[in-house]
């Protein structure tokens, strides 16, 4: 039998891990595991132009997304992508990849300054904090019909490709200054650079890989790119009060 003042602190207590049961449901209830193949977002920004694509995928097989097909911006550029993509929760254990290929080809009669970003949403749901490793690799070629061609990094403190996650820079490659030229029709493959083991406190609600560039006219920017992160998220301060709070109606029941 409990005594008023022990009623009175049981209460109390009850309340609190009410409010804590409620800010750490986003948590509890995105701990399940499961892998999907959610939509993709891109984003082409061209010079002047801007065009935002839900790319979804083209079909599942066992948790991962084949995303592949041709884009057009009339008159400006034409894009042709070829991605696998997936995202994985199992309790604490979070990984999402992207990898494939992506081309854009400069329709115009000079040289545009491209912004392209690929983001997968993960199932994480919000961004989580913990212990994370993320790897990642980019190769290109740049390939011309005409004339010479250029592929350069837009200037300094820009990167060719820059890997993120819940908008957080988790590392680039091909920094500035890079440039790339031909000075005839054909192709020129100008390398590849990778990172791995790298170390992230967060893994955010995307993992997505940007790209920077001047492409001059007529010519064609070919890339094959990598990006992965897993880890085990840390359960926010409000998730462990919550699992104190189940020990304490346990310990109220075995009294009872």
């Amino acid at each position: 039998m409990l005594s008023t003042a022990h009623r009175a602190r049981f209460a109390a207590m009850a309340a609190t891990c009410t409010v804590v049961a409620m800010t750490s449901m986003t948590l509890v209830t995105s701990t399940s595991a499961y892998a999907t193949a959610l939509p993709m977002s891109l984003t082409i920004n061209a010079g002047s132009t801007s065009s935002l694509e839900s790319l979804n995928p083209n079909s599942v097989s066992g948790g991962v997304g084949i995303y592949n097909g041709t884009l057009a911006n009339a008159g400006n550029w034409n894009a042709y992508y070829n991605l696998n993509a997936s995202s994985t929760l199992v309790g604490a254990s979070a990984s999402a990849f992207q990898t494939g290929s992506f081309s854009i080809t400069n329709l115009t009669s000079g040289t545009v300054t491209y912004l392209i970003t690929m983001a997968l949403p993960t199932d994480a749901g919000t961004p989580q904090s913990g212990s994370f490793t993320f790897n990642g690799s980019v190769s290109g070629t740049l390939i011309t019909s005409g004339g010479p061609g250029m592929l350069q990094t837009v200037g300094a403190g820009t990167s060719l490709w820059t890997a993120q996650t819940g908008g957080s820079v988790v590392d680039t490659l091909f920094d500035d200054p890079f440039m790339v030229q031909r000075s005839s029709a054909g192709a020129t493959n100008f390398g590849s650079q990778s990172f791995s083991g790298m170390n992230s406190s967060t893994f955010g609600d995307t993992i997505g890989m940007t790209f920077s560039f001047r492409l001059s006219a007529g010519s064609t920017a070919s890339f094959t790119t990598s990006l992965n992160g897993s880890g085990t998220i840390i359960p926010a301060p409000g998730a462990l009060a919550l699992l104190g709070c189940a020990g304490l109606v346990g310990n109220r029941r075995r009294r009872r």
